[in-house]
């Protein structure tokens, strides 16, 4: 199982990455508090609007009312924020479980040593246009694919018809810089079918536990291991209404509150994040 390289290389985009030895704040920032306040602490990442009021903008102005002693004891203790069970939110849950589901359906029949391998093609020749998960958007005007391979979805398609899309041997698609020999074009392939519409999602909220192949023996946080394995005993064991009440407690879970910190984060964790956002240059006046 060779993982590691990608874990490390999706932390910006999904919060995620491999332990550190020392206490790292900017990765400890980006695992707990970013799916809320956003990268940059903007209170724009990608959960925030299932909150109201809306989670707080990190800038300086919020910083300095507090000492750095004061704001650990805010990251660990803080009021809670209440969920907005709106309609929205409500379809906006019951959509991502189902790809959710559909993913976790697919995860054990993922050859990992021909992903880990597709992925160093994939990093070299795809990512400057199709980003770190296939998702193009974030990128500069000009070095940006007009689609998601997410979206896409080549898992769903026939092998032979994915490969040619993968070779930009389709209808519609500019040509390759220079063509993908075979060798190279099959590992890709078996990296860029796993990107389903449901990977991203997983990324953000289970593989921290979980580890990207289910099994978690690449999870991140392991003071928190999980219970059961993604395995295709535990997927073919489970029928549909049992994956879908598992996953939407997995995403009701992973909805951050602040007063989970205290046991989440140790007072040097909580402190080391104060810290760095206090030195980042968005926070400086």
């Amino acid at each position: 199982m060779r993982l590691r390289g990608w874990g490390a290389r999706v932390a910006v985009v999904v919060a995620l990455a491999a332990p550190a030895a020392a206490v790292d704040g900017e990765r400890l920032y980006l695992l707990r508090c970013a799916p809320c306040h956003g990268a940059t602490g903007a209170g724009d990442g990608p959960d925030a609007s299932i909150f109201t009021p809306r989670p707080r903008r990190l800038d300086a102005e919020f910083l300095a009312r507090w000492d750095t002693t004061q704001l650990v004891r805010l990251i660990r203790d803080g009021a809670a924020l209440p969920l907005a069970l709106d309609p929205g939110g409500t379809t906006a849950r019951l959509r991502e479980t189902e790809l959710l589901v559909a993913h976790l359906r697919r995860l054990p029949g993922v050859d990992w040593d021909v992903f880990s391998d597709g992925e160093r093609v994939y990093f070299r020749r795809c990512q400057e246009c199709h980003g770190a998960l296939g998702e193009p958007a974030g990128l500069p005007p000009g070095k940006r694919a007009s689609r998601s391979l997410a979206a896409a979805d080549l898992g769903a398609k026939e092998p032979a018809d994915a490969l040619r899309l993968v070779r930009h041997d389709a209808p519609g698609l500019p040509a390759l810089p220079a063509p993908l020999p075979d060798a190279e074009a099959a590992r890709l392939l078996g990296f860029v079918r796993a990107l389903t519409p449901g990977f991203a999602l997983y990324a953000r909220f289970c593989a921290s536990c979980h580890g990207l192949d289910g099994t978690a023996d690449e999870a991140v946080d392991p003071g928190h291991a999980p219970r059961v394995q993604f395995d295709r005993d535990w997927v073919q064991a489970s029928d549909p209404e049992r994956l879908r009440v598992s996953v939407w407690h997995m995403l009701a879970d992973q909805r951050p509150t602040m007063p989970h910190f205290r046991t989440r984060l140790s007072e040097s964790e909580a402190r080391a994040i104060a810290e760095w956002l206090r030195a980042r240059p968005t926070a400086r006046p």
